[in-house]
């Protein structure tokens, strides 16, 4: 059974078999869920951090049925859950949303492949998908008809596309293609400068570092594979952020530290973004985000004249480790199926290719994705 004792500035909640939970008073105040404080249907507070005195303190309280009762200096009456404070009130620096702990990998393991029938029509499907996203950055959609509209429909089974100035379904293809009502790509001229609309070997990447609020999914979905080549490569961030900081500690505290910036130039745009290579989460100090592109570099001015040389070194071991063959997958995309990519995670890249190919695809921001998880039960809050 639950017990309470009062300590300086708060109560300390005991609880058998468990480390004991002190709790500020001002802490307990402004978590009042009453209807008077806060509002039920919209989810958000009515109570302003100015409507109670630092210096808050309660007049009465009582520990009875799993539930703390207190009237405040003033009058107001709060309740509290026992096991709600259980669950929210330990400041352990833990990420408590994360139910599904990702899974490094070398090679990609054998990530989700779900049916578009159970996909579409069926919470079992869309969360195996979602599930295999948190885990190990990568899922795969099957049986889905190679279209732009059929493939745009997986995708909002899931999130909304997001939309940017590439604009929302994208299509990237080169050579000639027979007329097909289904399949009507655009021109060549059409698309932004960038390294991705050529035909060229890509070294693995995360797309939008030029961006502050960069997409969370990278969604591809081969309507036309290329002749020869062609190959999508993977790459976990999570497994690289992790053989960095074993090989040398130093420059994986600097990596996540150094500010560096990237931009992306086009006729009307003007994109700079300035944050670590590898960004931890502000709690838990975990990989949040790997922005890792060198072809978006922008000049480098971000760091003092006595660090210049030292960024250069990790730069290249961070280059290194992405680089090595070791960790890289290779899948070929084939007509049929759809991937997701967590662009905040997982680098992707394309070997060289020749012939005629049709790509698909979009972006879905990180809010999007993870509101859905949150949704389906496999992110707490």
């Amino acid at each position: 059974m639950a017990e309470i004792s009062v300590l300086k500035d708060g109560f300390q909640l005991e609880i058998p078999n468990s480390a004991p939970i002190p709790i500020f008073y001002q802490w307990l105040r402004d978590h009042c869920r009453c209807d008077e404080c806060y509002n039920d249907t919209t989810n958000q507070r009515k109570l302003s951090i100015l409507d109670f005195p630092p210096d808050i303190f309660p007049r009465e309280y009582n520990l009875s049925d799993g539930v703390l009762d207190v009237i405040w200096d003033g009058g107001h009456r709060s309740k509290y859950q026992i096991s709600w404070l259980v669950k929210n009130a330990r400041f352990l620096g833990d990420n408590q949303e994360q139910k599904i702990t990702p899974v490094p990998w070398f090679k990609l393991p054998d990530v989700a492949r779900v049916e578009l029938n159970s996909y579409m029509n069926t919470d079992a499907g869309l969360s195996e998908v979602l599930s295999s996203l948190l885990r190990y950055g990568v899922a795969f959609v099957t049986h889905v008809d190679a279209t732009i509209a059929a493939t745009e429909k997986v995708i909002t089974r899931m999130a909304p596309v997001q939309k940017t100035f590439y604009g929302e379904m994208f299509e990237i293809h080169n050579g000639e293609f027979e007329d097909d009502s289904d399949v009507t790509p655009k021109l060549d001229t059409a698309l932004p400068l960038d390294a991705a609309f050529s035909n060229n070997y890509l070294d693995a990447h995360t797309d939008n570092t030029s961006w502050s609020d960069a997409a969370g999914l990278q969604v591809f979905h081969s309507l036309k594979p290329a002749t020869k080549g062609g190959e999508t490569i993977l790459v976990d961030g999570l497994n690289v952020s992790m053989l960095i900081k074993q090989q040398s500690p130093e420059s994986y505290e600097r990596l996540t530290r150094m500010p560096i910036s990237a931009t992306y130039i086009d006729p009307g745009q003007h994109h700079t973004h300035v944050d670590p290579l590898l960004k931890l989460h502000p709690v838990t100090k975990e990989l949040l985000q790997i922005r890792f592109q060198l072809y978006d570099r922008t000049v480098l001015r971000t760091l003092p004249y006595d660090h210049i040389q030292q960024h250069y070194h990790d730069l290249r071991l961070l280059a290194s480790v992405i680089a090595d063959k070791s960790g890289e997958t290779l899948v070929k995309l084939v007509p049929g199926e759809v991937v997701f990519i967590d662009n905040w995670r997982v680098l992707h890249g394309r070997t060289a290719y020749s012939g005629s190919r049709l790509l698909t695809g979009c972006y879905v921001a990180r809010t999007d994705w993870r509101s859905r998880a949150t949704v389906m039960g496999l992110i707490d809050y």
